[in-house]
C-alpha cells in the first residue's frame, strides 16, 4: 500500500473513527483502524463489536492498493500533530511509514484479516432523512436518556417510524424528550420500533455530512446509517421502552412563554447555590413576573426575578435546575412555551408539534 492524502481531512476522520476503537481493551484488535487503500479512496473502519463505522477519505493519490491494521490513537496522534497539508502512507512489511516534511514515522501493524467485519447499507433503506434533520432530532433527545440504568432498555433512544414520520424519544424516568419529523421518501417496514444506543448517535452528530441524505436500515437486532462518505452500524438495545405518549400531560391548565436565554440565564444563576441535599429551584409564578429561588445550606440563597406574561392565580413550583437547562441549551428557539398544572404534577417545555420535554417535579421544600 502506498499513497498521498490530505492530512487536514484524515484528521478529521480520525477524530470520529478512533471514538469507536476500544482504548481499554484486552482485545488488542479491537484498538486498531483498518486502512483500505482503494482507486482513489481510503478507507478507514473500528468497531468494538457492537458499534461499527466505516468513512472515506477521498482527497488522495493511491499509487498502490492495499490494507492494513495500527493501533487507532496512535495513528490519530501523529496525524494531528504533524504540519504538513500532504502525508504518505507505504507498508513495508509488519510496518506502516508515514512520511511528511522532515518527519517520519514507522508504526508495527497487524494483519487485517484478524479484524472483525462491519456491517454495510445493501439494497434499499427503509427510508431517508436529511442529515441536518436528523441531528437535530438527537440533540432534542439524547441528552434525556438514562444512563447506567438497571432498566437497560432506557439506555437508549427509541425510534419510531410511523406513516406520519420519525419519532424519536429518551427518558432517564425523571424527565422524557421528545422529537417528531416528516419523512419524505420510504413506508413503515417490519420494524417500526427499534431503540439506538446514545454512543451510536454521539458517534452519528460527530461525523460531517451536513446537508446529505441519511439512508436508514432498521432491522431487528441492527441498525445502519449511511450518509455521505460514512457508514454506522449499531448493535440495538433490546427490551421494551416506555409507552412515553402516557407520559405527556395532556390537561395542563397554566402556561407562559419565555424567552429562552433570559430563562436559561436565570436557571443558571439560581442553580448556583444548590448543592446534593438541595437540588432544586423554586418557580414561583404570579401575574407578570417569574422569581427563582434557590438555598444551599451553610452557602446561602438565591433569588432572580423575570418579567412574563404569566397572568393567572400564583402558583410555586419546583424543579431540578438541570433538567431544565439541558433542554434550553438545545432549544434552538428564541422563545419556549412552559405549561404545568399543581405543584406535584410534571412541566412540559415545548417548541412546538416537534418538540416536548416532561419534566418532574421535586419537593418544594428541596426547592
Amino acid at each position: 500500500m502506498k499513497l498521498r492524502f490530505n492530512r487536514e481531512e484524515l484528521a478529521d476522520a480520525l477524530t470520529a473513527v478512533c471514538s469507536v476503537a476500544s482504548v481499554r481493551t484486552p482485545k488488542e484488535i479491537l484498538k486498531c483502524v483498518r486502512l483500505e487503500a482503494k482507486a482513489d479512496v481510503l478507507l478507514l473502519s473500528a468497531t468494538d463489536l457492537e458499534l461499527g463505522v466505516r468513512s472515506a477519505v477521498t482527497q488522495v493519490e493511491v499509487e498502490k492498493p492495499g490494507d492494513t491494521l495500527v493501533i487507532a490513537d496512535t495513528l490519530s496522534r501523529i496525524v494531528r500533530e504533524c504540519s504538513d497539508e500532504i502525508l504518505t502512507f507505504e507498508t513495508e512489511g509488519n510496518n506502516l511509514h508515514v512520511r511528511g516534511m522532515g518527519s517520519h514515522f514507522k508504526i508495527v501493524t497487524q494483519s487485517p484479516a484478524d479484524f472483525p467485519p462491519i456491517a454495510s447499507l445493501e439494497g434499499e433503506p427503509d427510508f431517508s432523512i436529511e442529515a441536518d434533520v436528523l441531528r437535530r432530532l438527537i440533540e432534542w433527545t439524547v441528552f434525556a436518556a438514562a444512563r447506567e440504568s438497571t432498566r437497560y432498555a432506557i439506555n437508549g433512544v427509541l425510534w419510531e417510524r410511523t406513516d406520519k414520520g420519525l419519532t424519536l424519544a429518551a427518558t432517564d424516568g425523571r424527565r422524557l424528550a421528545v422529537s417528531r419529523a416528516k419523512l419524505s421518501e420510504g413506508k413503515p417496514g417490519k420494524t417500526p420500533q427499534v431503540i439506538v444506543p446514545t454512543k451510536a448517535l454521539l458517534l452519528f452528530s460527530r461525523l460531517p455530512g451536513d446537508g446529505e441524505s441519511v439512508a436508514v436500515k432498521m432491522m431487528p437486532n441492527q441498525v445502519l446509517l449511511k450518509f455521505g462518505r460514512s457508514t454506522i452500524s449499531s448493535s440495538l438495545i433490546e427490551g421494551h421502552f416506555p409507552k412515553y405518549q402516557d407520559v405527556i400531560p395532556q390537561d395542563l391548565e397554566r402556561s407562559v412563554l419565555l424567552n429562552t436565554m433570559e430563562f436559561l440565564s436565570a436557571l443558571k444563576r439560581a442553580a448556583l447555590l444548590t448543592n446534593e441535599e438541595s437540588k432544586g429551584v423554586r418557580l414561583a409564578f404570579s401575574d407578570g413576573n417569574l422569581t427563582l429561588t434557590s438555598r444551599a445550606p451553610e452557602q446561602g440563597e438565591a433569588e432572580i426575578s423575570l418579567p412574563v406574561n404569566y397572568k393567572g392565580e400564583p402558583m410555586d413550583i419546583g424543579f431540578n435546575p438541570v433538567f431544565l437547562t439541558d433542554v434550553l441549551r438545545v432549544a434552538q428557539s428564541d422563545e419556549v412555551t412552559f405549561a404545568f398544572k399543581e405543584p406535584n404534577r410534571p412541566g412540559v417545555i415545548r417548541l412546538s408539534d416537534d418538540f416536548v420535554h416532561v419534566v418532574m417535579p421535586v419537593s418544594l421544600s428541596s426547592a
